[in-house]
């Protein structure tokens, strides 16, 4: 993959998954989605295209997240070595991310495009209680000691409160820099330590394969070891496992209720508490490359296990719409019985009378055989009259059948009356239904009406050639064998020759016996005719099972595929949803093919050991021994 070609499949691939979050918002109850989708994305952006564009490891990030009133400002102030952050006891007052950079030369900032999505790097100073999509730049003071400070290749990050999902703004800019964060140190005060969101939020990162560190604020010493237990236990314990199947190992360590003293000089009177915390955070970071590779790495597994999410996004959209393909579905097998019915049933095709009178015709002799024929005709006579006299006293009325068009019409205005109902009634319960509702009559039923009266014109033709040729078919298949036909003018000829020449011989001589003659002849007669029938009748049904297969193949399924993909069409939700879910798992796998072979050529061959501080005398050297889950 190119380098254009990796920028512009890295721009889909987190506009699609934007659009999936957006999709997601709409939908109360699949807000939960909405923030993965938005990390996703976030990753996408942030992490995945910077490094395919060859951004340098350095610096990393650290990003400092939590719950309102958590103490997050306290524990930029820790991590900066010096009072960088606005701490205020006032829940929520850091409302947009600030990122502090160490003394030194100008950092290599990305400059790749879409970086930190629709926040804008803010030119001036504001407060952290700006409400505004931006994030902002500031150096941390250098330090008076003049010491190189641990963190000097790191960008510490001050992020809003993470409380609840319903407040979008603030979760787009903590996800933002979550996701470009290498080490997440997750803030939770005794107070409010397992509050569900922030719960849910770590877990998240955790999924996206983060290394978090995890601090507890505002606890009594006595308190710290049954605290930071049971934190492990039950919030650490329902940690999900990283991409790689392994269980995620997360530190926690504790900050204590401290005097003001130790709070404003985090490195000389609250230097114990700050060596601990960057212990942990140096223990994570084996290298700049490595450390930026493991983030690489591990964002392009989260996204290639994200496929399930994906279709969690999409299972009610995708039921819904085959919940509205059913609903045609059955319109069309509805239409089709109706058809069978009210025109099929009591359709006799009269055209088939005149084609088995002709097949009639061909079984009398031909030339001077016509004559015999003729006399033969005139000893049926009695037999023609009678028979004639009686069906004129039996016969039944021609029952009233209606015309094609008539029912082919009205079967298609009740079945797109049935879908406009159905779509009515649930247009309360998903935006499918109520952007059918909606569009029914100015669009959907107009367009319908008018696709099935260009489709019922080719049917009209299909059906007046099929039927001309089926009554063809009967008398061109006889007159095609010679041989057949012969044989039966043969073969009726013989039988009444035989009848007649038997009531001679055996009535001989002539009496009243003889009137038998005319009913022989006319019982032969009468037997041809039913045989000449039955195949016309059996041509009949070959006919309206035809008529049905047509009306099937050439009105009702090419209707119904339009119809059950029309709310797919015209750039609606549910094309989109679609399109999105074709491109994207591929679009994914690529990402991660590309992810991989940089990261081969990239990754060193023998990491060097992680640095840690030493602890000013006193402090105890528990915390790497207790700092992961159990």
């Amino acid at each position: 993959m190119e380098p254009t070609e990796h920028r512009s499949a890295v721009g889909q691939l987190a506009d699609d998954l934007r659009w999936l979050e957006d999709h997601c918002r709409r939908q109360p109850e699949l807000s939960a989605h909405a923030g993965t989708l938005r990390l996703a994305s976030a990753l996408t952006r942030n992490v995945i295209g910077p490094f395919l564009e060859g951004q340098p490891a350095r610096p990393l990030h650290i990003a400092v997240v939590g719950g309102a009133g958590a103490g997050k400002s306290t524990v930029v102030n820790f991590l900066s070595g010096t009072v960088v952050a606005e701490a205020n006891p006032q829940a929520g007052y850091t409302r947009h991310p600030t990122a502090f950079l160490p003394t030194g030369p100008a950092f290599q900032w990305p400059t790749y495009i879409g970086f930190m999505g629709s926040l804008n790097r803010l030119s001036g100073e504001k407060p952290a209680n700006a409400d505004e999509d931006v994030y902002q730049v500031k150096r941390i003071p250098v330090s008076k000691s003049g010491d190189a400070d641990p963190l000097s290749d790191f960008v510490i990050w001050d992020c809003p409160d993470m409380t609840t999902w319903a407040s979008l703004v603030y979760v787009n800019r903590l996800l933002e820099v979550a996701a470009l964060a290498d080490v997440i140190v997750y803030v939770a005060s005794d107070e409010r330590y397992n509050d569900e969101v922030p719960t849910q939020f770590l877990h998240m990162l955790v999924k996206a394969g983060k290394a978090v560190v995890v601090v507890l604020t505002k606890v009594r010493e006595p308190d710290a070891a049954a605290l930071t237990d049971h934190f492990k236990r039950e919030i650490l314990g329902r940690l999900p496992k990283l991409p790689d199947g392994t269980t995620p190992a997360v530190p926690v360590i504790a900050f204590p209720q401290m005097p003001q003293s130790e709070r404003t000089d985090p490195s000389g009177a609250g230097a114990k508490h700050r060596v601990l915390l960057l212990n942990q955070i140096l223990m994570a970071v084996d290298s700049d490359a490595s450390m930026r590779i493991r983030t690489v790495s591990n964002a392009a597994k989260f996204l290639s296990t994200a496929g399930a999410g994906l279709l969690d996004v999409a299972r009610k959209d995708l039921a819904e719409f085959d919940a509205w393909k059913s609903a045609v579905v059955s319109g069309k097998a509805e239409f089709e019985e109706r058809y069978r019915n009210e025109f099929l049933s009591g359709e006799q095709f009269h055209r088939f009378d005149r084609y088995r009178d002709q097949l009639m015709d061909l079984l009398e002799l031909p030339g001077a055989g016509r004559m015999l024929g003729g006399f033969i005709w005139l000893l049926r006579s009695p037999y023609r009259w009678t028979r004639d006299y009686v069906a004129g006293l039996i016969v039944r009325p021609d029952v009233f059948n209606l015309s094609e068009q008539t029912v082919l019409t009205a079967s298609l205005t009740g079945w797109l009356d049935k879908l406009q109902a159905e779509a009515l009634r649930r247009s309360s319960t998903h935006a499918v239904w109520k952007q059918i509702a909606i569009r029914f009559d100015t669009e959907l039923g107009p367009q319908a009406r008018e696709r099935f009266n260009q489709e019922l014109r080719n049917f009209e033709m299909k059906e007046t050639d099929e039927l001309e040729q089926a009554g063809k078919k009967l008398v061109e298949g006889l007159e095609g064998r010679p041989a057949l036909l012969y044989s039966l003018r043969s073969g009726k000829l013989i039988v009444d020759l035989v009848a007649v020449g038997s009531v001679v011989a055996l009535t001989w001589p002539p009496g009243w016996y003889l009137l038998l003659i005319p009913v022989l002849v006319s019982a032969t007669h009468q037997a041809t005719e039913l045989a000449v029938r039955a195949v016309a009748e059996g041509a009949r049904a070959r006919v309206r099972h035809q008529r049905e297969t047509l009306v099937s193949g050439v009105l009702t399924t090419p209707l119904s595929t339009w119809l059950a993909e029309w709310p797919a069409t015209g750039g609606s939700s549910i094309e989109k949803l679609q399109q999105v879910l074709h491109r994207v798992p591929e679009t994914i796998r690529q990402m991660e093919q590309r992810v991989k072979a940089k990261a081969a050529e990239l990754v060193p061959v023998k990491p060097p050991t992680p640095s840690v501080l030493p602890l000013p005398p006193g402090v105890l050297t528990e915390a790497p021994k207790d700092s992961t889950t159990p």
